[in-house]
């Protein structure tokens, strides 16, 4: 396996610098929120500050929820067990090939080396080759020790926010129009056709690279993103 990142890599200060790996990630938009009867743990690059917006249009649910410029907003189910114990579990997801060239995206973007210059963007072949996917759905569900009880798929935002929502209070129609009318938020601009990135052999080394997230986004949307 080729190493496809290199140590010492950091994103410029906005906040508190959390390491992660062979990246240093900014705060951006990954709080954990908690309820009375739930909690909800971001991954990210899965539309975490547009989903955050979303919680704060119904204030009287939310016990906490982590500042986003503070390192305990990446915190995992575990470090959280007290208040989270006995909830019901709620993360973001989305198609593993999506999530793999935005975060690829997002690190080219924002990562810099010590000597201030930039980082090149992982090829094709090296995003395949890295179980990096897996890796961040390890850490939030802690190795899988905590189970996640309702995906809200990115792809299905406000359908399936409103859908968890209507779990948790009663909802207007009013609140379902704001819920549909949500708009993205620190969406980075890219081409977004996977078919542009990958071949069908890379997305297939990709999904069998990161079985842990393949086993849920089969589970949650019924098959895999694979090419023809």
């Amino acid at each position: 396996m080729r190493q496809i990142a290199s140590s010492g890599v950091k994103y410029p200060a906005r906040g508190v610098l959390i390491p992660a790996g062979d990246l240093t990630i900014p705060p951006a938009g990954e709080p954990m929120v908690i309820g009375e009867t739930f909690a909800w743990g971001h991954l990210q690059k899965t539309a975490g500050d547009a989903t955050l917006g979303l919680f704060r249009m119904f204030p009287h649910l939310i016990l906490y929820s982590d500042a986003r410029n503070v390192e305990e907003k990446h915190a995992s189910f575990a470090s959280r067990a007290a208040e989270v114990d006995g909830k019901l579990l709620a993360a973001n997801f989305r198609r593993l090939p999506d999530w793999t060239l935005s975060w690829a995206q997002h690190r080219a973007r924002f990562a810099t080396r010590p000597d201030g210059k930039p980082v090149a963007m992982n090829s094709p072949h090296q995003m395949a080759e890295v179980p990096r996917a897996d890796k961040r759905l390890s850490i939030l569900t802690d190795d899988g020790r905590y189970h996640i009880d309702r995906w809200i798929r990115m792809e299905s935002l406000a359908e399936d926010f409103t859908s968890f929502m209507s779990e948790l209070t009663s909802l207007s129609d009013a609140d379902r129009e704001q819920i549909s009318g949500f708009g993205p938020v620190n969406a980075l601009e890219y081409d977004h056709d996977i078919t542009h990135w990958f071949t069908p052999e890379q997305i297939r080394r990709l999904y069998r690279n990161n079985p842990l997230w393949a086993s849920v986004e089969e589970r949650v949307y019924g098959d895999l993103a694979l090419l023809d």
